[in-house]
This record gives structure tokens, C-alpha cells and sequence, in this order.
């Protein structure tokens, strides 16, 4: 019984597990409506697309790299999804069914994260640097070729408002407030159970463990990485593509600014849940649970006197805070 105690206390996951628990006493001790049915709700609303980004970047991670265009990749599709459908709607009537919508937008990911699977592939370069040019360069064909203007809420194709207004399971709270939980929530969901899936039951799951755990090994029993890797980053932008449109779609507007500067955080959240730095192991019930953690201190800094401002720094200190554990936790599993 002790053996299995210390087994689970050497998972990364049991950490953020016990984080969340702890903050979330803290914050209703600070505020005793933290647990109200509205907060929750929102909560998970707000999560979504950052979960479903994360889904994304953690197999990045697993493979041994760093990912720094998900982000412009997801505002690129979405935005280019939103335009281009916008247009059609105004001069032609036209109103996709949301399941194309969110595939067009997919489609359009998958594209740009095979632009990066040949920056790795062909030209050798390593994935942060080939990511990081590939951002700029995605950043900039959208600004000079797609648009640079907000798509406002009258303007956006019609299904996209439909889905953010839409709720299930609805019911009233306390102050007779209409709520309920938001589809999004059920869409990351879906992703969330397909990537654990993939990554612990497929062939093509543990190819991508492999490569983050020995590329040159992962070669000897018979994968190509160069096949392996265009899977993971053309898996990664439709995975970035798809929290996009739902992003997007939460808010109501195209902002093709909006997702600025926030790999931070969701790569905070990716680290924060397990998924080790230099790849080779990370969970999917990782990525949930950093996201949770990760979006319950921000969404509630402000209850405990700190500025949303110094958010970064923060996210900053937890991702320290997690290597810093990871490593410890490899020298115990060594000496044990």
C-alpha cells in the first residue's frame, strides 16, 4: 500500500492535482462565492480552447520540441475561416453548418503545421527556431493577405454566434440567473478523450514518445522520424486550428491580435501538468489538470490582492516550480 502511495506521489499529475485543491480552498476561504454554479461554469468555458491548444502543444513537447507558432497558427485559421465566410454570408447568403466551419478551419492548420514539419524535417533546423520563424511569417501573410481588422459580432458567420450563445444543461442559480454549460467545454472535452486515446493506445502515440525519448534508438526499431513528424505538427495545427474557431467563437470577434503573447500561459499550464521539458513523457490528464490550475490563478489573482498584470510573472514561478519538481522526481524514481 505504501509502494503504491509513493508511486502516485511521484506523478506530476497528483502535484497539480493537490495544487488545485489547495489554491481552491484559499480562494474560497477569500471569496466564499469561488464555488458558485456561474463561476464554475464560466471557468470552464474559459478553459476550453486554452485546453484544446494545450492538447497541441503537449505532443509537440513529448517529442522533444518547443512550439512557439501554435498560437498565430490558431488565429491565422480561424481568422482566415471567419473572413473568408463572413464575405461569403454578406454578398452570397451563404451559412456553413458549424461542423465545416470548424473543419475549414482545421484544414487550414494542418496546412501551416506541415509548413513546420518541413522547416524541421528538410531543412534540419530545431523546432523552437523553425516555430518562432514560422510565427512571424504566418503573422505576416494574414496581416498583408487576410486582414488586419476586427470581424465584429454582425459581421461573423452567423453559426459561430449561434455556438457561443447556445448553452446545455441549463438551469438557474441562486439569484435566478439563467446557466449553463457552453459546447466549447463538450468540444475540448472530445479532444481531450481522442488525444489520450491516441497517445496511449496507437502505434503513432508511442512513436511520438519515442522520438522525445531517443530519436536515434526510435530510428533503429523502424520509425521515420521524418514521417513521425509531419504527423505531429500537421496533428498540432489542426489541433490549433480547432481551439482557434472555438476561441474565436466564444468571444464573438475576429481579433486577429487576440491570442497575442499567450503561449506563456499555455505552455505554463502544459509543463505544469507533467509534460517534461526536454520530451519523452507527459499525460493528457496532465494538460486538463494544468490548465485548471493555471486558469483558476488567473481568473482569481485579483481576489488575493495581485494585479492581473503580474500574471506572467507568476505562470513564470510555476513553470520554474514545475521543472524544478520534475527534476526531483526523476533523482527519487533513479535512486528507487
Amino acid at each position: 500500500m505504501n509502494g503504491t502511495l509513493r508511486k502516485i506521489a511521484y506523478k506530476s499529475e497528483f502535484l497539480s492535482l493537490a495544487l488545485i485543491i489547495l489554491i481552491s480552498i484559499a480562494f474560497s476561504i477569500a471569496n466564499p462565492a469561488f464555488f458558485n454554479i456561474i463561476n464554475v461554469f464560466d471557468l470552464l468555458k474559459v478553459c476550453s480552447y486554452p485546453m484544446i491548444f494545450a492538447c497541441g502543444v503537449m505532443i509537440v513537447l513529448i517529442s522533444g520540441g518547443i512550439d512557439m507558432s501554435f498560437m498565430w497558427i490558431g488565429m491565422f485559421s480561424a481568422y482566415t475561416t471567419s473572413k473568408v465566410l463572413s464575405i461569403f454570408q454578406m454578398t452570397r447568403g451563404v451559412v456553413m453548418p458549424l461542423p465545416l466551419v470548424f473543419l475549414m478551419s482545421m484544414l487550414i492548420g494542418t496546412a501551416l503545421g506541415s509548413v513546420n514539419a518541413l522547416l524541421v524535417s528538410k531543412f534540419k533546423l530545431p523546432v523552437f527556431i523553425a516555430t518562432l520563424s514560422s510565427a512571424n511569417i504566418f503573422m505576416g501573410v494574414m496581416f498583408q493577405f487576410v486582414g488586419s481588422e476586427y470581424i465584429f459580432p454582425a459581421e461573423m458567420p452567423v453559426r459561430m454566434i449561434e455556438f457561443s450563445k447556445t448553452l446545455l444543461f441549463k438551469m438557474s442559480s441562486a439569484d435566478g440567473t439563467i446557466v449553463g454549460l457552453h459546447p466549447s467545454v463538450l468540444v475540448a472535452l472530445a479532444v481531450c478523450v481522442i488525444m489520450h486515446f491516441l497517445m496511449k493506445y496507437t502505434l503513432a502515440g508511442r512513436s511520438i514518445y519515442a522520438i522525445g525519448g531517443d530519436q536515434s534508438a526510435t530510428e533503429r526499431v523502424g520509425f521515420s522520424l521524418g514521417k513521425t513528424r509531419l504527423f505531429i505538427f500537421m496533428l498540432a495545427g489542426a489541433i490549433a486550428g480547432l481551439a482557434g474557431i472555438v476561441g474565436v467563437s466564444n468571444i464573438q470577434v475576429a481579433n486577429p491580435y487576440d491570442f497575442q503573447n499567450r503561449e506563456l500561459t499555455v505552455t505554463a499550464a502544459v509543463v505544469i501538468g507533467g509534460t517534461r521539458i526536454t520530451g519523452g513523457k507527459g499525460s493528457v490528464l496532465g494538460v486538463v489538470l494544468g490548465v485548471l490550475l493555471t486558469n483558476i490563478i488567473s481568473q482569481n489573482l485579483v481576489l488575493i490582492g495581485i494585479q492581473p498584470e503580474y500574471g506572467k510573472f507568476v505562470f513564470g514561478i510555476l513553470i520554474l516550480f514545475a521543472a524544478a519538481v520534475q527534476g526531483i522526481q526523476a533523482k527519487l524514481r533513479g535512486r528507487k
